[in-house]
């Protein structure tokens, strides 16, 4: 239930065909703010296309103030607006906005050369992405998902007006640090390895770069950040396996333990895993001195 004198964004509807932007200016001339999602779209008018800037949907815009300051607006407005009610309580309460998820919606779908693609909440899957902060470039600290829309060839940061509207912004998708919430879902949502070869690789070549090959001072930038990601889902996807030999399971123990090392995470099962390999291994054997120098390495600088 919100308060009358809390100040909220709220879900105003229009009725007046194609009068939602008129809505927009009038609402801000009463000293309130306003906002409507908008988009490009490409028309014909005496035989040429001209781009137009259209609202992204229909009749539907957001007005931030009071409940009473709203009320008063829609019964004095020139237009035929009303405030919307909210489908989960029965339409008793009017529908609103967190702020924080308004904001970032604004300043995520504000610049309009964007490839902004619009969506409803049902025709997207959300929980398939993963939860990112923007890093760099013109949505710099702006939140979202990460994900690829179906028939688009980049990925996309989606954001979101909680059930009523999503919108897909095309990306650079070095651009983004991976929030700490999204880690268990990465764990949950990779399925096991069907390279475990390529992936014992890369899991050794992504923690390895990590560990040795970037500076402290570097570890704040999107390649850092990137390289994460990558390395947990790789550390996923492998961790149901073992070796059936000394040497596969070595091989796939190292970067596990190196892996957990950098993750802070499972460190003392991840190394004893690896001790129990190396002592089966040969003496005479390159991958036992290998895991044996990497051990010693992590242990001094760790």
């Amino acid at each position: 239930m919100v308060e009358e004198n809390e100040i909220k964004w709220y879900a105003i509807g229009c009725t007046s065909p194609m009068k939602e932007l008129r809505v927009r200016d009038d609402i801000r001339q009463y000293g309130l703010e306003a906002f409507v999602p908008l988009r490009y779209i490409i028309k014909t008018i005496k035989h040429q296309e001209q781009r137009a800037l259209v609202p992204a949907v229909p009749g539907l815009m957001f007005a931030k103030g009071t409940e009473e300051e709203l009320k008063e607006y829609v019964d004095h407005a020139p237009y035929r607006v009303y405030m919307r009610k909210s489908t989960f309580s029965n339409k008793e309460d009017y529908l609103t906005v967190p702020n924080k998820a308004m904001e970032n919606f604004i300043a995520a779908t504000e610049d309009h050369e964007a490839h902004i693609t619009y969506f409803k909440p049902e025709e997207i899957k959300l929980q398939i992405g993963d939860q990112i902060r923007v890093k760099g470039g013109i949505y710099d600290g702006k939140e979202g998902i990460i994900m690829r829309i179906k028939g688009k060839r980049n990925k996309h940061l989606v954001v979101q007006i909680p059930g009523m509207l999503v919108a897909a912004i095309e990306m650079d998708p070095e651009l983004v640090e991976l929030k700490v919430n999204s880690e268990k879902r990465i764990v949950n949502s990779e399925k096991p390895s069907k390279d475990l070869e390529g992936d014992k690789k890369l899991l050794y070549n992504y923690a390895h770069r990590i560990l040795f090959e970037i500076t402290d001072q570097y570890k704040e930038n999107s390649e850092y950040y990137l390289l994460l990601s990558e390395l947990k889902r790789a550390k996923a996807r492998l961790a149901t396996f073992k070796g059936f030999t000394a040497a596969t399971e070595a091989e796939l123990a190292l970067p596990m333990y190196m892996a957990a090392v950098i993750l802070e995470e499972d460190i003392e099962p991840s190394k004893e895993r690896l001790m129990k390999a190396i002592k089966r291994l040969k003496d005479s054997s390159k991958l036992k001195l290998r895991c044996q120098e990497m051990l010693e390495r992590l242990n001094i600088e760790h």
